[in-house]
């Protein structure tokens, strides 16, 4: 069995503090224009196993996603997913190249991960430069609140193409929604230059609907250098109220290599 899902990407952060969303700022590290967030491009992806399994997938299932070259605005995407031993084999093609691949499961059975400690949010002006010493391995980061709203379910479920009518016009939360706040909450911790998410795998709990709290929670598991990209590596959860909505493992290279080479 195989499902295969078309779309016309949009490029949803071309306003964002990340300028390897832009234009002009990505041209300057070999790429033909901004990219598209990772996060929008793993919700091409969900598609698939939201299709396929709807609310079974929505509240215990598990996904995984890798985005290996860039996605650009108004490529033509094309996402398949091939049924395999465990769930599915998800790749995102565009312009002729496999763009991200991954993998879905229906339901998640192992142990609950351990909660992450919520701590405050750094002032936001003078929040520390993202480094070594900023994003050590068991550092837990300021937590980010906020209240999920149809309106802004509805204009995510627009920018990422996404027509299941699971979602009740934006009433309950899209999973791509939910893994762009292991994005948000690593930037407002720390300053970072042009930066790319590269990786992400989630297991969902619980719905978050219209009129939820949600707070994400972060911790550091790892900071490295490889091939000369500085990458940290995040666990997350989200919860509202006493309810754990998702947690995951967030892969993201905070400073370039191609950053490091011109500074």
């Amino acid at each position: 069995m195989t499902l295969t899902h078309r779309l016309t990407a949009f490029n949803t952060a071309t306003e964002s503090e990340n300028k390897i969303h832009d234009d002009a700022v990505a041209a300057r590290f070999g790429f033909t224009g901004g990219l598209v967030p990772g996060v929008d491009v793993f919700a091409y992806l969900a598609h698939a196993p939201i299709h396929l399994w709807g609310m079974d997938w929505l509240s215990r299932g598990g996904m995984q996603a890798r985005f290996g070259k860039p996605v650009y605005d108004g490529d033509d995407v094309t996402v398949t997913a091939a049924a395999s031993e465990t769930g599915l084999t998800l790749e995102a093609t565009a312009r002729g190249a496999s763009c991200a691949t991954g993998a879905a499961w229906k339901r998640d059975d192992a142990a609950e991960p351990a909660a992450i400690a919520s701590a405050p949010l750094p002032d936001f002006d003078t929040r520390p430069k993202a480094s070594m010493d900023s994003l050590t391995p068991g550092a837990v980061l300021g937590a980010l609140n906020e209240t999920y709203t149809r309106e802004d379910g509805a204009q995510h479920l627009a920018d990422v193409r996404e027509t299941s009518p699971l979602f009740e016009g934006g009433l309950i939360a899209n999973p791509g929604w939910l893994v762009r706040r292991a994005n948000y909450i690593l930037a407002a911790n720390v300053l970072l230059g042009p930066w790319i998410h590269v990786e992400s795998r989630i297991r969902n709990h619980a719905l978050l609907r219209d009129g939820e709290p949600a707070e994400t929670r972060a911790v550091v598991v790892e900071n490295v250098e490889s091939k000369g990209h500085l990458i940290v590596t995040l666990d997350f959860e989200i919860v509202s109220a006493t309810r754990r909505i998702m947690s995951g493992r967030h892969w993201a290279i905070y400073e370039p290599r191609q950053v490091r080479e011109a500074r």
